[in-house]
């Protein structure tokens, strides 16, 4: 990896350059694997920008000398933290504990100003880290006793459950296949560590049963052909889909619990449109769905905090129209979706911080993929196919409510965003 000399005649650079790329290059590789690993890489890659930007004249990081584009990526990365302060300040009821998660990600926003700098190409990294990470996982989940004690038949570890798994291993795979070729020509060697973390990530992902994570798939398979619609032969994307069609109908007629999950979501759904059963799985989640807007539109702008929700759910309102099941559920896990949980937590901010944590990157990597410079565009690519695969579960799913979630998230953003943009911004 090629790293531009940040300060002319300083010897300690190319220790400095080491470092980050090799904390950098571990951030992913036990993410799901070690408890406390992703948290721990986002705190030191924050220490080694900290410390690069107070050994450089003060001149040289002034405000006037960040970018409009650079704000905005920045602004995404400490609107969770941003959002909480507002409607903490409505209340007047400031507290620290909800910090804690979003500053995380916040923590990726000097990262991000460094790897701009430093010109670092994150995706030369990633491209070997992700599959690999993906074997050392289900190695793990495969052979660590405790799991089905945990889980049941679902794959989890010891500090992620299977929905978060199941999003994420999706996530992961498919990044090894937007991967393959993204840096120049692979050999035979990659290709096969890239397929085989492909492989890893599917068989995880299904193993989890996260139907969240199983909705998503069409969508990122529809991105991954139109990406590669000019770029391959219409017959190769045309096997590579047919393949992925009949592994999917194969899937479903011959492994059960496949079968059974994906049919229960049409038993589900119906059964609550027809208020034949409404706490089932998905039942349960359209009634907190329910709950969580009318908490939202009883207060819009304050929110309630982390769990100042919990009181209203007694009101007649709420105790007359929805079942005890769904409002006890409601109040020990909160809505099940991304968006309704930050409206209810901070209200209008709350909305608006997960858009912006979300669309702010999504549109530097659609603007990416309009570039005629191959780095540019399948970085942007694998960006824009994680950014979508985390907007599509978070219907489903609360994914980024965890310090490790906010962290790797954060770190992902600010790697793959720096890594668009400054490979853009010097052809100019």
């Amino acid at each position: 990896m090629k790293l531009n000399t940040i300060i002319n005649d300083d010897h300690s650079a190319a220790f400095e350059n080491m470092l980050l790329v090799l904390t950098l290059a571990l951030f992913p590789l036990l993410y799901l694997t070690l408890k406390g690993w992703t948290n721990t890489l986002t705190i030191a890659l924050c220490a080694i920008a900290i410390v690069h930007f107070f050994r450089l004249p003060r001149s040289s990081w002034q405000i006037k000398n960040i970018s409009g584009t650079e704000w905005a990526v920045i602004l995404a990365l400490a609107s969770g933290i941003l959002a909480i302060l507002f409607s903490q300040l409505l209340r007047q009821h400031l507290i620290a504990k909800p910090y804690d998660g979003p500053l995380r990600m916040l923590l990726a926003a000097p990262v991000f100003l460094l790897l701009m700098k430093k010109k670092v190409n994150f995706v030369e990294v990633f491209q070997y880290v992700c599959p690999v990470s993906l074997l050392i996982l289900v190695t793990f989940v495969s052979f660590y006793p405790a799991q089905k004690e945990l889980w049941g038949e679902r794959f989890g570890t010891y500090f992620v459950d299977p929905n978060t798994i199941g999003i994420n291993t999706m996530l992961l795979g498919f990044l090894c296949l937007f991967s393959i070729d993204s840096v120049k020509k692979d050999s035979a060697g990659v290709k096969v560590l890239k397929y085989a973390g492909i492989l890893a990530g599917v068989y995880l992902e299904i193993k989890s049963q996260t139907r969240g994570a199983w909705f998503a798939e069409p969508a990122m398979l529809a991105l991954w052909v139109t990406f590669h619609w000019q770029s391959k032969s219409r017959k190769e994307l045309l096997i590579s889909t047919l393949i992925t069609v009949f592994a999917t109908i194969g899937a479903y007629l011959f492994i059960d619990f496949f079968h059974d999950r994906i049919n229960s979501i049409f038993f589900e759904i119906a059964s609550w449109l027809n208020s034949t059963n409404i706490d089932t799985s998905a039942g349960l989640r359209l009634s907190m769905w329910q709950i969580s807007w009318a908490l939202f539109k009883e207060n819009p702008f304050c929110g309630y905090g982390d769990l100042g929700y919990q009181s209203q759910l007694l009101m007649p309102q709420i105790q007359s129209a929805f079942s005890k099941e769904a409002i006890s559920v409601m109040a020990a896990v909160g809505p099940h979706n991304e968006f309704l949980a930050n409206m209810v937590r901070s209200g209008v901010f709350g909305f608006i911080a997960v858009s912006m944590q979300l669309f702010v990157p999504a549109i530097i990597f659609i603007k990416g993929l309009k570039s005629s410079i191959p780095g540019v565009k399948n970085a942007s690519a694998m960006g824009l196919c994680y950014v979508m695969g985390m907007f599509i579960t978070s219907f489903s799913l609360e994914i980024l409510t965890l310090k490790y979630t906010n962290s790797f998230y954060g770190l992902m953003i600010a790697a793959l965003c720096a890594t668009v943009m400054w490979k853009r911004n010097n052809t100019i």
